[in-house]
């Protein structure tokens, strides 16, 4: 039960070679190191500020998604070829920057679906089923976001769909109501 709450807190070979933002950004400002809820955290905690940017213009949300995936292939590669480890599990950025661009393509869709949307891309980032897990052989920084980026990619597009199809359906039965 201890390490259910433990904070892991031990530095990684060659953590004196990068530079602390290059962390900071990387564990998505310590959730990293919350074991064992380092992905869930980084990305539940995102839930809340995405209702709140429902006023925000359309295009602002995929803009940052893509400036924090081009922040991480930055910081995961330096940290990647400063410490020798591939894929730190601390690195969380890349859930956050693939949870990001996904609930951007389900903005339309409805907030309603951002936390089964979360619970599902979380499902899938652990598993890493084919091909998902061919990304992991992309080089350095690369392979750390990639593996996250296609299945949000993916989830979120079969959650748009599901909501055209569940919209279109809402439609035809209050056009029908109001025929009736």
């Amino acid at each position: 039960m201890d390490n259910l709450w433990s904070l892991e807190l031990l530095e990684p070979p060659g953590y004196a070679l990068v530079p602390g933002w290059h962390w900071l950004l990387a564990t998505w400002f310590g959730a990293g190191l919350v074991v064992p809820f380092r992905a869930g955290l980084a990305v539940f905690a995102l839930v809340p500020l995405l209702i709140m940017a429902i006023k925000l213009p359309r295009h602002v949300m995929p803009l940052v998604a893509m400036m924090i995936f081009a922040l991480g292939v930055y910081v995961s590669s330096s940290i990647d070829i400063a410490t020798g480890v591939k894929d730190d599990r601390r690195i969380v950025i890349d859930e956050v920057a693939a949870f990001l661009i996904g609930a951007s393509l389900i903005r339309q869709a409805g907030w309603r679906m951002l936390v089964p949307f979360a619970a599902i891309f979380l499902f899938l980032d652990r598993q890493k089923p084919w091909p998902v897990s061919l990304m992991e052989e992309l080089p350095s920084g690369w392979g750390v976001m990639a593996d996250d980026l296609v299945p949000a990619i993916l989830l979120g597009a079969v959650f748009a769909l599901l909501q055209f199809v569940w919209n279109r359906h809402e439609r035809k039965a209050d056009r029908e109501r109001i025929e009736d």
